[in-house]
Parts: C-alpha cells; structure tokens; sequence
C-alpha cells in the first residue's frame, strides 16, 4: 500500500510530498487518492497525534518540556484564582479547570505550543448566564459544570462533523469589537475588588458602574494602595523583561550572565505569581500581628484534589444555559484555533483544525467530571510556553501537575491572598486586549467594517456578550449578502456600433442577477430617450466562474425582452462551465457567432469612469423595455 501511495504521489506533482506525507490528514490523504481505502495507521495518527511525536522523544526534548511545563505552571495556578472570580465561583474552581485541559491536550492536541485553561473571555461568558451573584453558590456551580459538559459536547460533535469551518463566519471586526468590550466589562467587574469594596454588585456594565457609584464611599484604602502597587509591579516587571531580552542579546555570555539572566526572566515571566506571593506574605505578616481585617482577603479554600462526580444536568439547567451553550463552544473554538495557527505559522508546522476541536471537546468533557468550567486555549499562557523552549505537548502534563500539587498542598495558605493583589492580575492582564489602533486602520481602509466593529462593540457592552457577537454577525453577513446582492460591475457605451457592454467585476449570483438586468434595461432606456441605438448587449463574463439555473433562467428572459426590440444580449469570455449550464438550461449562446473581438471592444468602447445617469433608477416600470405581457 506504501509503495503504491508513493508511486502515485510521483506522477502526480500536484498532490501531497512523499517526505511530509505523515503530517497530512487521513482526509486528505483519501481526497488526494480516492482510489485507494485510507490506512487504519492515519486515522489512527489523526486522532492521536502524541503517536508522532512520541515514537522520536529523547532526554533533552524532556528536559524542555519539563521547564517549560512548570513555567506555565507558575503562571497559571494565580491566574486560575483569578479568572474564577471573574466567573462568579469560589476560587478553587480555577484550579479545577485548569489541570484536565492539559492532560488531554497532550494526547488529543496538534499544536505543541498551545495550553488549555481558564481564560478572561470564557470566565466572563460564563458569568453572563451561568452564574450570577444573587444566585446560591451551589446553582451558580452546577450551571456553570453543566455549560462546560455541553458546550464539550457541542466542539466534540463539530470535530467529528468537520465543522471548523463555522468560525469563517465571524470576521475580525466582530472578534475584535466583542474582545475589547469584553476586556473593559472584565475590568470594570473587578474594580470593587481593587476598591475594597464588600458589597454584591450585579455583573451587567451598567449594574457595575451603578454599583461602584453607590458603595465608593465603603471603598478600603489599604486595597487601593496595594492593589494599585501590584498593577504597578506587573507592568514594571513585564517591561523589563522586554528591556533584559534585549540587554541579553548585547551582552557577553559566560557562565553566572547566563544564570542571572534566567533567573530574571522567570522572575518576570511568572510575575503574576510574584505579585500574589508578595502580597500573601504582607498579608500573613500582618495577621501575626493581629491585624487580619487590614485587606480583604479571599475566602477559605478545602484543600484536596476535587471528586470525580456526573454533572447535574435538568430541565431548569437547560433553561438557564440555552443559546450560551453554542456560543461558549463557537468562542472557545475561535480562541484556541486562532491561537494555535498563529503559533503554528511562527514555528512553521501545521495544525489540525478539526483535530483541535476534538481536543477542547473533550478537555471540556473529562473535565466536567472535576467541577471545570468552559475553558480553551491562553494566548498568554501559550506565548510563555513558547518561549521557555517546548518541545512537545508533554510539557502540558507538568503544567497540569503544578496545578494539582497547588490543590493538594498549597490551598490553606491561599487564605492569605488579597482579593485586590487578584484584581490587579487581572485588569492589568486585560487592558491590553483593547485594541484602539484597530479603530484607526479601519476608519482609514473600510467604514462599513467599522461599523460592525462599533455595532459589536456596544451591543457586547450593554447587552452582553451572547448578544453582541449575534448582532456583530448578523450586520457582518448583511454586508456580505449586500455585497453579493450589489455586484460590482461596469457599463459602457460604443455609439458607433451600437454596442452596450456590461462588466459584472464578481461572480453572478441569484440575489443579484434581477439588479443587473434591471440595470441594463435602465441603460438601454437612458441611451433610446437620448438618441441612441443599442443593437447589441454584450455581458462580459470572464469574471463569472459558476452560474446557477435561476442566473440562467433570468438571462434568457432579458434576451427574450430585449429581443422584442430588435437587440441581441451575446455574451464574452465565457467560463466552460458557465457556457455548459446555459446551453442546458436551452439558452442558445451567441458568444461565437457574432463578430466582436477583444481588441475592437477595448479599442471602440469609451470606458466611462462615472456612473450613467440611468443607473440610479433602479425601477424600470416606465421603461421602453418593460415587460410585454403575453
């Protein structure tokens, strides 16, 4: 079978390289040989891709894994705290949902870059319907277990399906719109926090700044002052890692620079924990003292792994969830997918993109039987990845098990972290989400994407997220429908011969065939009321590369109508299979017989740079040309 794949691959170039064929899908591997029955062998690497990498794993890709692994570890078990406030559940759930992802990662996975956790955008999506502060602790985790086992389910499924292709309908005016209002609702959420502020507030934009407003005066200013020390230091130690990359490239390595410079750059790249460990500590040196209510610190945590149970799922849960369910599965695909072909772009491999659904699918799956939340791919927890040097998905199993040494050992001592020093995490982490250059660019390239941006990014604010990426794609695909309604196109005169030509610069389509013989009909009007005789109607179509029956059913009746009038409809530079669907549906095509030649049409036709006057009637009901009743 072998031999035969790789005789066939050498007589036809354009099929899949010998040497890369292993990293290609078994359905491409079938499209590309549809004679041959696709090895059980690479449906069998297809679905898990840890058999590939595996077979060639040595000390030294362990030894990267290993540090890379528990770099991320430090990183994610403080963000994981933190992201499950901004979910409305106690804090242990972070921790929770952040160890199965990477278990299951690494067997399921493609890209040896990408992490699953919790994240800021999927916490605030489920604090949008799953949770809410007025909602027992309880009801709050067995929506929010319940969403994740769906939404699970949902990715899975659209794996399976091929699917993936779901998330070319969201463009990046609605991704970036909904981000960035995503970002701000995030840190507008976690300002009474920073404040000190004990009182519930409603998760809403609104809500919050009502609430802010209402209990300002009942902030804690020992919060503030630490709080904001912690944005300070987060910020401080993110730039100066940037300055000692670039200072390590100039500087001479020997053995003690080399070993400073690492140890600075863990320092900074696990800034977050620093920070957490830093006021943990102020905190526990000041309960020595006897002064426990000078911060507001977080709640006690149990301590121990958590136990495998089903998740509750009812008739009320379903109620509560309804459409957050696909919506929590399209972003957590959009998230991680995005994430990994951008990291696979700069590592030069490839992902599998349903492979990848198939992976959150199931890390969503397996991990709502530990009481996870949604969670997808951490842009920031990837990039961190990347850089500490790893070689493989395995580096995931040691990320996971930081997470679980912090469940099983650290969670007494997490009884000291001030809920402002988590606030300062977070807001600093999602400031740098708002992307206000975006506005710029697409203010200067194309309005109406603008638009769409703005619609998305208000409907997010106010309405909320489920909403507000509805409406960004509902106004997104209406353009792309206008645009498809609206073709561009072109029309020109030649007074001599008589000759109305009419360029259609896109494909020709049934919701725009009736605009463009309306507007030929209008033009031919225009031109009969000024003197002019049209003899001939030509349609351009080199740029038409399908046609379907009513495109042609439309084009006979125009012949028909205008035939009446003694003027012929030819058509130029048709496609085969545009020119077969005409002659089948019993057009008959003039395109050979009548004696127009490119160069005379180019040489003759005045192209006319503005718009006839006719082409801004788009009613042609008093038109010489209107339809004759039989």
């Amino acid at each position: 079978m072998e031999k035969l794949c790789r005789k066939i691959k050498s007589k036809d170039r354009g099929c899949l390289p010998v040497k890369d064929s292993d990293s290609y899908s078994a359905y491409e591997l079938k499209e590309c040989f549809p004679c041959l029955d696709t090895p059980i062998s690479y449906f069998f690497v297809d679905r898990f891709p840890f058999v590939q990498w595996l077979s060639k794993y040595s000390f030294s890709t362990f030894v990267s894994d290993l540090i890379a692994g528990l770099t991320v570890g430090l990183m994610v078990v403080p963000q994981a705290l933190a992201y499950a406030s901004i979910a409305q559940l106690p804090l242990q759930y972070g921790l929770y949902s952040a160890f199965m992802g990477c278990f299951v990662y690494t067997i399921f996975g493609t890209s040896k870059d990408v992490t699953l956790g919790p994240t800021a955008i999927m916490s605030l999506l489920t604090a949008s319907k799953a949770t809410n502060v007025h909602h027992p602790v309880d009801m709050n985790v067995r929506n929010a277990v319940a969403l994740t086992l769906l939404s699970g389910l949902v990715q899975f499924l659209m794996g399976i399906l091929n699917l993936g292709f779901v998330i070319d309908f969201i463009p990046f005016p609605v991704i970036n719109g909904f981000t960035s209002a995503a970002a701000i609702t995030i840190a507008l959420g976690q300002v009474k926090h920073l404040l000190g502020i004990n009182h519930k507030i409603g998760s809403s934009v609104i809500e919050t700044v009502e609430g802010l407003i209402r209990y300002i005066k009942d902030c804690n200013k020992w919060d503030i002052i630490l709080g904001f020390s912690c944005i300070a230091l987060v910020i401080f130690l993110k730039y100066f890692n940037a300055h000692n990359k670039k200072l390590e490239k100039m500087t001479s390595k020997n053995l003690m620079q080399k070993i400073a410079f690492k140890f600075l750059w863990i320092v900074c790249t696990g800034r977050n924990a620093v920070v957490v460990i830093v006021s943990a500590l102020i905190a526990y040196a000041l309960s020595t003292q006897g002064k426990d209510d000078v911060f507001t610190l977080v709640n006690e945590l149990p301590k121990g792994i958590p136990s495998v149970k089903a998740p509750d799922i009812n008739h009320d849960v379903l109620k509560d969830l309804n459409s957050l369910i696909v919506v929590a599965a399209l972003i957590g695909l959009l998230e991680s997918i995005a994430i990994g072909k951008a990291f696979a772009r700069q590592h030069k491999y490839r992902i599998i993109p349903s492979q990848e659904l198939i992976a959150i699918g199931l890390s969503n799956v397996l991990g709502s039987f530990v009481q996870s939340y949604p969670v997808t791919g951490s842009f920031s927890r990837t990039a961190v990845n990347a850089q500490s040097g790893v070689k493989t998905q395995l580096g995931g199993i040691f990320t996971g098990a930081v997470v679980l040494l912090a469940l099983a050992i650290l969670t007494p001592s997490f009884h000291y972290i001030p809920k402002t020093s988590l606030a300062a995490i977070i807001i600093s982490a999602v400031l740098t989400m708002v992307d206000y250059r975006s506005v710029i660019v697409l203010w200067r390239v194309r309005k109406v994407d603008l638009f769409v941006l703005l619609v998305t990014f208000v409907a997010t604010l106010l309405l909320g997220i489920e909403y507000g990426v509805a409406l960004g794609v509902t106004c997104a695909l209406l353009g792309l429908l206008y645009r498809t309604m609206r073709p561009r196109h072109k029309l020109f005169y030649n007074d001599n011969k008589g000759l109305l030509c009419i360029e259609v610069k896109q494909g020709l389509e049934f919701p725009s065939v009736e605009y463009i013989t309306k507007r030929i009909i209008n033009e031919i009007d225009y031109q009969n009321n000024h003197g002019m005789v049209v003899k001939v109607v030509v349609l351009e179509c080199s740029k038409i590369t399908d046609m379907d029956y009513t495109v042609a059913l439309a084009l006979n009746e125009l012949s028909l109508q205008i035939k009446n009038f003694n003027i012929q409809l030819c058509y130029r530079g048709l496609q085969p299979s545009v020119k077969q669907t005409l002659e089948r549906s019993g057009i008959d095509v003039c395109d050979e017989t009548v004696q127009i030649n490119e160069a005379d049409l180019m040489a003759n036709i005045n192209w006319d740079s503005q718009e006839h006057p006719s082409l801004a009637k788009d009613d042609p009901s008093q038109s010489l040309l209107h339809p004759i009743s039989n």
